[in-house]
């Protein structure tokens, strides 16, 4: 009978927290509160903001509990331009300016799932929204889900989630699992705004463990730095896929280095695997798409119904370097106007390419149509291994600059 009051005090507790946590929030103040009351609660698993509530933020909202949480913003806008610091720093290597910061606008510091819904996150003062994976992290994948999101303005990351242990974004440091991102009917649009190479939607996958990215419906639009970077280092793949996705206008901010639509970095072990459909990719600053494979790995990638227009460099670029492979079909691709090679796959040392091209038309372009080649050793005088081969069915390359037969180098052309 002695505990009976204790245990009711308990429950009447438990209770308590979660019907607060499921208020609709509409102000700093409330979803302070209610994302503290997550932090110290593990029952609580969701945060419901007001329908079309705007809230302006004073300082970062940082989420550090260990529980999969949702976030459901009911056409919420998260406004963080008064938020955040960071710091300018000369960075020796890259010998530029740059800056760098831990703060953002919605910051989770957790291994845990994120799903994010119906919400805005416009004119951050230093990033959007913010993953940063915990260095002893273990056990299944994180994995954050955005449906519906809007991330707009941003002066650096739109959306970033961080798995390096370096604050220079260098080195194989980081925890032991890896990072799952769904993204569907949303928009990243001027984001990376403020300082050099800060991209719209940015994937840092340190040491053990994969990045897997779906992208439905959406817009990467008019981003500083690359529309998107998916950065993977140490043993792991990388698996993308794309369905209606415009990835036009990105990469102005640094004349000098001028930035992607597309960027894959895989290095070490593992493979870089995507698969493509009905993408737009216009107007991009350097490549319209750029994948680049290094280690042991191969690139499997599948490309359909894609329209490349007004690159600055080439349009969609495949790069093995090291022991593996380049296994590549497009189909239904047009480019127009690529200031470099319209299509480049290069393989260099150990593997062979094997692509086939249909249905493909690149006109305009500055230098070749179409440049495929494979190399043991970069500029070798003969060739010493297999041959790679590359299929082509109704391939049109007209008006480029430096002629419209396919160039090649290790591969045997079959039309």
């Amino acid at each position: 009978m002695n505990n009976v009051l204790p245990s009711i005090t308990v429950l009447s507790a438990m209770l308590s927290s979660f019907a607060f946590a499921m208020e609709p929030v509409d102000s700093e103040t409330s979803l302070n509160m209610a994302i503290k009351q997550a932090n110290r609660d593990s029952s609580v698993a969701s945060i419901v903001l007001k329908k079309d509530a705007v809230i302006s933020l004073t300082s970062p909202i940082i989420y550090t509990g260990k529980q999969a949480l949702s976030i459901e913003g009911n056409g919420a806008v998260l406004n963080g331009e008064k938020s955040g610091t960071y710091d300018e720093f000369y960075d020796k290597e890259e010998k530029v300016t740059t800056v760098r910061t831990n703060d953002g606008t919605l910051v989770f510091k957790t291994a845990a799932d994120i799903t994010i819904s119906d919400l805005s996150v416009v004119d951050s003062h230093t990033r959007g929204i913010v993953v940063t994976v915990p260095e002893n992290a273990k056990g299944k994948d994180l994995h954050m889900t955005l449906n519906n999101v809007n991330v707009k303005g941003s002066s650096l990351y739109g959306l970033h989630l961080d798995d390096n242990l370096s604050e220079l974004d260098d080195g194989d440091l980081g925890s032991a699992i890896g990072i799952k991102l769904d993204i569907r009917n949303s928009n990243f649009i001027n984001n990376g705004t403020g300082a050099i190479d800060f991209d719209g939607i940015r994937v840092d996958e340190r040491a053990q463990g994969s990045i897997t990215a779906t992208i439905v419906n959406t817009n990467i639009i008019g981003n500083g730095g690359d529309g998107i970077e998916l950065d993977e280092a140490g043993a792991g793949d990388v698996n993308a896929t794309m369905n209606n996705v415009a990835i036009n206008n990105n990469g102005a901010y640094n004349e000098k280095d001028l930035d992607d639509g597309f960027d894959i970095d895989e290095g070490d072990d593992g493979d870089l695997i995507v698969t493509l459909n009905n993408l737009q990719i216009n107007h991009n600053r350097d490549e319209g798409l750029d994948f680049d494979e290094a280690g042991n790995g191969n690139i499997q990638a599948t490309i359909n119904n894609v329209f490349a227009s007004y690159i600055d460099d080439e349009a969609i670029k495949l790069d093995e370097e090291d022991a593996g492979d380049i296994n590549a079909t497009l189909s239904n691709v047009s480019i127009d106007h690529s200031q470099d090679d319209g299509i480049q796959f290069t393989e260099l040392g150990k593997g062979q390419i094997d692509a086939a091209l249909n249905n493909v038309s690149v006109t305009n372009s500055k230098k070749y149509g179409a440049k495929i080649e494979q190399w043991l050793v970069e500029e070798e005088a003969t060739s010493e291994e297999a041959q790679g081969t590359v299929s082509l069915s109704n391939v049109m390359l007209k008006g480029n600059g430096k002629g419209d037969n396919t160039s090649s180098h290790g591969v045997t052309i079959n039309k």
